[in-house]
């Protein structure tokens, strides 16, 4: 008798838990009411101006959404919500992201884009579970090593900075499978990316490069390739029409294919000329 009551007692708070976790919260004073019970809280398009420490009370927040708003600080009790999986804050006026961001051990998406970034703290290396990190449209130049650590990341968007270098280690990332790098002043890739063997979608377009770096020819599962006022013309290299699955190559008026289209394994290759 006592175990059928108990086993009633668990499927009551499990279905409770789970009916929970569809209710999304729109303001902090309700969901103040009952943090434990907060599984999703939006505060998108609210005039933030600031997010006050009691954010650190929701323990069981697994998305929180702050993207419009006004925000130019996160506070540090942001970073204790160790079941946040999703943290959206993008097109606010963030400087900086705090230094213990890394202690978010379950969080799998950090798009952080549109914002006035100028660096990336080192412990964003320990968001080992992060999947997608979006970065674009700030003002970073580079980027910290512990970057590379990310073993699990599959996008990574960093367009619209003025990034000068990436680290040398970016080959460590080897589930990449989206990487956006253009519209920065990168002078090229460095070796290591020769081992980014997962890339499907690689855009490089706008940058500062000095030739096509042949580390590109080792991507075998790509897809789409923006190469267009990357900084290098000339001839492509010819170890491209071995990218047997690219089904989209983007160049510019300056950059030459060194063989006939039908040459590329894909006779349905797109080759756009910008």
């Amino acid at each position: 008798m006592m175990r059928r009551l108990f086993a009633v007692i668990y499927l009551f708070l499990s279905c409770t838990a789970y009916s929970q976790r569809g209710v999304v919260y729109k303001s902090m004073q309700s969901a103040l009411i009952n943090p434990s019970a907060v599984y999703h809280l939006k505060l998108s398009y609210d005039n933030l101006t600031v997010l006050p420490p009691e954010i650190g009370k929701f323990k069981n927040l697994e998305i929180l959404d702050l993207n419009n708003n006004k925000l130019k600080v996160l506070p540090d009790e942001i970073c204790n919500l160790s079941n946040l999986k999703r943290l959206n804050v993008f097109r606010n006026k963030l400087q900086s992201l705090p230094d213990s961001i890394g202690n978010l051990k379950k969080l799998e998406f950090l798009l952080i884009s549109s914002n006035r970034i100028t660096a990336l703290p080192e412990s964003i290396g320990e968001l080992n579970s992060l999947k997608q990190l979006s970065v674009k449209d700030n003002e970073l130049t580079a980027l910290p090593g512990s970057i590379c650590n990310l073993k699990k990341l599959t996008q990574l968007f960093l367009s619209y900075n003025k990034l000068t270098s990436l680290p040398d280690s970016l080959g460590k990332m080897v589930q990449l499978e989206q990487l956006y790098i253009n519209n920065n002043d990168l002078p090229g890739l460095p070796e290591s990316s020769a081992k980014l063997t997962n890339l499907i979608y690689l855009y490089i377009g706008k940058n500062s490069f000095v030739q096509v770096p042949e580390s590109i020819c080792f991507m075998i599962k790509l897809r789409e390739l923006d190469l267009s006022r990357c900084g290098a013309f000339g001839f492509l290299p010819t170890c491209l029409r071995n990218i047997q699955m690219l089904d989209r190559l983007v160049i510019d008026n300056n950059q030459m294919l060194p063989f006939n289209k039908s040459a590329f394994r894909n006779s349905a290759l797109q080759v756009i000329v910008q």
